[in-house]
């Protein structure tokens, strides 16, 4: 059974999801070039790595209204901050990938910030969010390796999701995304 839109709370917001039917609607140029070059560019595989979960749109929306609305997880852009702004998923959060490498001073603070308790090589991820993770899409590395680096760190396989279609996915099916200059501000 197929959805035509999908609400959700994050952040104290009601945020709706639905296709645009305007008739008008285009992709993007990042999402409409098909000629990527390979290395950097090549198709993904399906499998972000083992123990982790490859979702499909449906199953992000109900990932958005259960784990999200109910706070327990967290939808991660993994690209980087400048892409963030020029839009996203609603409701996601930037996280970049380069974030996470292990000789980043910071990491135990954004590991501590997704629940993670104690110190590093001592994590207790056990209350940790649930993590839905995505990039660009099938052709972009940046959402596997993030998965990658967060196992790394000791995050549990079970705590994380990938949602390989990404951005260019989500755009080819019409589905709305919000920018900086749409993002309602929370206080």
């Amino acid at each position: 059974m197929g959805l035509s839109s999908v609400e959700f709370e994050f952040g104290g917001q009601s945020l709706s999801i639905r296709r645009a039917a305007d008739g008008e609607s285009k992709l993007p140029s990042t999402y409409a070039q098909s000629d990527r070059t390979c290395p950097e560019h090549c198709i993904e595989p399906g499998t972000a790595a083992a123990g982790v979960k490859t979702l499909t749109e449906l199953e992000v929306f109900a990932f958005m209204q259960q784990n999200v609305s109910l706070g327990t997880g967290l939808l991660i852009d993994a690209r980087l901050p400048t892409e963030y702004a020029d839009g996203t998923i609603p409701g996601a959060i930037s996280v970049p990938g380069a974030t996470l490498v292990g000789n980043n001073p910071y990491r135990e603070d954004l590991l501590l910030a997704l629940g993670a308790k104690g110190a590093i090589g001592q994590m207790d991820f056990s209350g940790a969010f649930d993590l839905l993770i995505f990039d660009d899409g099938p052709w972009s590395p940046t959402a596997r390796q993030a998965v990658q680096l967060l196992l790394d760190a000791g995050y549990p396989a079970q705590k994380i999701l990938y949602y390989r279609g990404g951005l260019q996915m989500w755009h080819v099916l019409g589905l709305y995304t919000e920018s900086s200059s749409t993002r309602l501000l929370t206080g």
